[in-house]
């Protein structure tokens, strides 16, 4: 779960939190070229110019907070139903800061980010990333959530609209704390169905 650089093949990786980096991370680190610079941060902390392939993953501010809400309750790190963890989210918590920060902070003219791939799109995505980046490997599933053991065809959309979206004030509290998300990423401010 780190912002990864590699000053050897000149890219970089920002890693936002909820979406699908594990994954693609555990691939790049088989690299003894690769480092992790920070835990979860955005690109202040890299040293890199605009040489180098600068790639993140984003995901749809509705998707990302139910998986977020998810991996806290597996953890037993909250016992909030999802209307009080929304209520109850630390402003300081980087699990749940907008994606558009770890693009911003510390964006320059010439380090700002170069690719970005979309959850949406995860393996296509990941796997153009990792054939640019010149790795012959296929991209895994880790940190997969579990319910889809059970449910292998999941619509995963439908199911969080269903199941977390059961007030209008949580999609609207989802719709202000990430506009920028929704905006910046061109993901639609309906819930997705």
């Amino acid at each position: 779960l780190s912002l990864l650089i590699n000053h050897y093949s000149k890219w970089a990786f920002v890693h936002i939190p909820k979406t699908g980096g594990t994954s693609i991370t555990k691939i790049l680190l088989e690299d003894t070229n690769t480092e992790e610079v920070s835990v979860h941060d955005s690109l202040r902390m890299l040293d890199c110019d605009g040489s180098y392939f600068i790639f993140t993953i984003v995901r749809n501010p509705f998707t990302r907070i139910c998986s977020a809400f998810e991996d806290e309750y597996r953890k037993g790190n909250t016992e909030h139903d999802f209307g009080s963890y929304l209520n109850n989210i630390d402003p300081t918590n980087v699990w749940t800061f907008p994606q558009s920060y770890f693009i911003n902070a510390g964006q320059t003219k010439d380090k700002k980010i170069s690719h970005i791939a979309r959850f949406e799109n995860y393996e296509e995505d990941c796997n153009e990333i990792l054939e640019k980046l010149n790795y012959s490997k296929t991209i895994p599933h880790l940190n997969r959530n579990p319910i889809y053991d059970r449910h292998p065809n999941l619509n995963q959309e439908e199911y969080y609209s269903k199941v977390y979206f059961t007030e209008d004030w949580m999609i609207d509290w989802v719709r202000e704390r990430y506009k920028d998300d929704f905006k910046i990423f061109n993901y639609g401010m309906d819930l997705p169905r």
